[in-house]
């Protein structure tokens, strides 16, 4: 006679003993997950918090003293200047904008025949790199290239005589580059620093006398000098 009892199946056998261990086991499992998320390091975030990545913009304002260029040949010294600036990230920290600057220039010494008082205008593009060295002070190299219009109101008469001026007037071109330190004063709001920049001026003027241009009067001058710029911005 056969015996008709049926063996159970080994898979079935094996799944019979698997399944209360791994029930038993799955709390385990899962603390040690989430033991692991818990010690994974954070992501490295960004070490600065300032607006300047891309599809950032600046705007600012500053005031900045220069060596100045006579017509005439003259260097006349230091020169003041306000300017106002702005620019757009198409990169993270590479920025490019435009630079607008109003210069006053003026040489008082007409007990020796000498007074000058220029004024100028320029305006052109500005490209400028920020480099964080911690989270809050950057280092800041600019480079750019103005070009306007220039007034000068300059003596002409002798010491001890009555006085005399002619006007000039022309334009102006001007090659920048410098760098300086900026900090963050308001936390990813605004930056107060300064540059140092060298500028390379070059100037084409002609005589003006009683509203006209006097014949044969135009002078070139091209004279480099070192610039102090400092200025405050905003980012958004």
């Amino acid at each position: 006679m056969k015996n008709k009892q049926r063996l159970m199946p080994a898979k079935a056998v094996l799944l019979f003993v698997l399944l209360p261990l791994i029930i038993a086991l799955t709390p385990f499992i899962t603390c040690s997950a989430q033991t692991l998320d818990a010690t994974k390091a954070p992501s490295k975030g960004k070490a600065y918090s300032l607006k300047i990545r891309k599809g950032d913009y600046w705007i600012g304002g500053g005031l900045g003293l220069s060596g100045s260029v006579a017509p005439m040949g003259q260097y006349i010294g230091t020169a003041a200047q306000l300017s106002a600036k702005g620019g757009y990230h198409i990169i993270d920290k590479l920025s490019v904008g435009v630079s607008l600057t109003a210069g006053i220039s003026i040489s008082d010494k007409k007990s020796k025949g000498i007074y000058t008082r220029g004024i100028s205008m320029l305006v052109g593009p500005i490209v400028q790199y920020m480099i964080p060295l911690s989270k809050t002070f950057f280092l800041a190299p600019i480079v750019g290239a103005t070009w306007g219009p220039i007034s000068v109101k300059s003596m002409t008469s002798l010491p001890g005589q009555p006085e005399q001026y002619v006007k000039i007037k022309g334009h102006a071109f001007c090659q920048l580059a410098g760098i300086g330190p900026f900090f963050e004063v308001i936390p990813e709001k605004a930056s107060f620093g300064a540059q140092i920049l060298v500028s390379s001026l070059q100037q084409t003027t002609t005589l003006h006398s009683n509203g006209s241009e006097i014949p044969n009067s135009k002078v070139k001058d091209d004279k480099s000098g070192p610039a102090l710029n400092i200025e405050f911005r905003l980012h958004f």
